[in-house]
């Protein structure tokens, strides 16, 4: 983070921990690498997060105390933080990305400074920002670019889940679904699926014990009983180890004994995106067809690919940029993104890059 700001959001350095307030956006294992390696971690020298990033911290972490965390909610009001060169406040908002997940507003003698975290910048996220900005301008913007180069037309949330769970009901005689997911960000497509068919969602406590102990938290009324694999239909699979290699085990299997062949069914829009390849140039990807991605694709491996995403599509940061007509913006995610993300929209901020 630059040295004029007195806090650190989701970095874990020897700098970071020079920092006199550390900031947590949500709780994926790359956010939190080197946490405590680098940072003491306590009452004194506490982190601010959401309530639910907490509980998940410290499942990764026992040895904390929950008096090493600050926290702070969505919709709650603007927290007023100490500082020796200035105190400042800090609003927490839905970042729309997984359970727990929020950005961070910031305003003090610094500026104004946003913190998006891994985000989905959806209308409604910008719709409950504006407010809090009051016309002014973002001095300082920290963008999820992830998406800034793929040209994808991602469909909304819902309509991914619709997708989801129109495959599965044109798969009748599937004896077992398989649903990918991640260990945050896919609980919500769980629900929607125990809904639509009446039936609860079997995880594996002993090798899936993040993922139970999330929903535990989030869902816990669509947790199948821990002696229940065999008579529960849907079944949560971990994304790793490779997906391809345990799809192909498992659609074996079945064609070996006979069987009908279980449904798998991977919801994210890294497989779609990896369309356009990142070594390729500007003017290569922009001769390539734009994509609208409506209906699940099977893949070579016999998985049934849905495009959902957690991050923001580039149609969604250009939108979002020409709304917050931010100063500066730096990128969370590789160097350039930022910058790209800006072309079209003929911004006028300094585009500038960081790579954390």
């Amino acid at each position: 983070m630059p040295r004029e700001l007195p806090f650190a959001v989701d970095t874990w350095t020897p700098a970071s921990a020079l920092k006199r307030h550390r900031f947590l956006t949500h709780a994926h294992s790359d956010h939190l690498a080197g946490f405590t390696a680098t940072c003491v971690v306590s009452a004194s020298s506490p982190v601010y997060a959401s309530r639910l990033t907490v509980v998940i911290t410290l499942r990764k972490f026992p040895q904390l105390d929950r008096a090493a965390f600050v926290q702070l909610e969505v919709g709650g009001l603007p927290l007023g933080v100490p500082d020796p060169d200035g105190d400042f406040l800090v609003t927490a908002l839905d970042a729309n990305h997984c359970p727990g997940a929020v950005m961070f507003l910031f305003q003090g003698p610094f500026g104004t400074v946003l913190h998006t975290g891994d985000c989905h910048l959806t209308p409604g996220c910008l719709g409950a920002l504006m407010p809090l900005l009051a016309g002014r301008r973002i001095d300082e913007l920290f963008l999820d670019c992830t998406f800034a180069r793929c040209s994808l037309r991602f469909p909304t949330r819902n309509d991914s889940i619709r997708q989801v769970i129109s495959c599965i009901r044109k798969h009748p005689n599937a004896p077992v679904v398989y649903l990918v997911c991640n260990m945050l960000g896919h609980e919500d497509v769980l629900i929607e699926v125990s809904r639509a068919f009446g039936s609860k969602i079997y995880v594996d406590r002993d090798s899936n014990s993040d993922c139970h102990h999330t929903l535990t938290h989030v869902a816990p009324e669509i947790l199948a009983a821990d002696d229940a694999k065999s008579s529960t239909r849907f079944h949560v699979l971990l994304f790793r180890p490779r997906l391809s290699e345990r799809a192909t085990e498992i659609l074996g299997l079945a064609r070996a004994q006979q069987q009908p062949e279980p449904l798998i069914v991977r919801a994210s829009a890294q497989w779609y995106a990896n369309y356009y390849k990142a070594s390729e140039s500007w003017s290569q990807q922009q001769r390539k067809p734009v994509l609208t991605v409506r209906e699940p694709m099977r893949d070579e491996d016999g998985v049934w690919r849905v495009c959902l995403s957690m991050h923001s599509s580039r149609e969604e940061l250009e939108r979002a940029l020409w709304i917050l007509k931010p100063k500066c913006v730096e990128s969370t995610t590789p160097p350039l993104l930022a910058e790209d993300a800006m072309i079209p929209s003929r911004m006028p901020p300094t585009r500038r890059s960081c790579s954390f």
